[in-house]
């Protein structure tokens, strides 16, 4: 009903009151809709915020690893000269398998189950050779391995503030490092309560939990 709700304040052109139904929905639910997270980077990039703006292309991105948005986040960081947007084949890859985790799943059982259908007819009936399609099975069950305990997070910050400071400790009484502008997209390393560990220009960071916003 809400988010029905929501659409239709879209469809109208009332953006603030729109997003702010579509916020709630968010931090209620703790998911979205692709279409949804769309709508509330169109209306954060028409407010000028483009930090939040990529946030929610980011979130829709890891959903749906759709290139148009990809390309869309690429712009944006390039007009306002910020770092960490640049995908790799790897990321892309991993995008891909977290947007079709399921169906990858069913598929590689299926395979599985396949082959081993064909080891025990071949082993048992036809007493013919089933060595090769043994060897392919185990393959195949370490590929599931390997697909069921991926490290699918793409695990990111991007900064939600002007004149943010990094350091090189988990301490405000550390070094710093830089003073960043919002928009810039890191990687996490590690974090606690206070503090995020970040990669920043091939060297290791630290910044505020207060100053962030998880894209994931």
């Amino acid at each position: 009903m809400q988010l029905s709700h929501a659409d239709s304040l879209f469809k109208e052109g009332k953006y603030t009151e729109s997003f702010e139904v579509y916020n709630q929905l968010l931090q209620k639910e703790g998911h979205a809709t692709p279409q949804m997270l769309m709508k509330m980077a169109y209306i954060k990039e028409g407010l000028g915020n483009h930090s939040e703006a990529l946030l929610y292309l980011n979130k829709y991105y890891l959903m749906t690893s759709n290139k148009n948005a990809r390309n869309k986040m690429a712009e944006l960081a390039e007009e306002e000269n910020l770092e960490g947007y640049k995908v790799t084949d790897y990321d892309f890859f991993k995008g891909l398998l977290n947007s079709h985790f399921l169906w990858v799943n069913v598929v590689v059982i299926s395979i599985a189950f396949l082959l081993f259908a064909i080891v025990v007819y071949r082993r048992f009936w036809t007493k013919t050779n089933a060595l090769p399609y043994a060897i392919s099975m185990c393959v195949v069950l370490l590929l599931l391995f390997f697909v069921s305990n991926y490290e699918l997070d793409i695990r990111q910050v991007i900064i939600a503030d002007d004149y943010v400071y990094l350091m090189d400790g988990p301490s405000a009484g550390s070094d710093l490092v830089e003073v960043i502008q919002k928009g810039h997209r890191l990687t996490i390393l590690d974090e606690d309560e206070v503090w995020v560990k970040v990669a920043w220009k091939d060297q290791e960071a630290y910044v505020k939990q207060s100053k962030v916003l998880k894209v994931i």
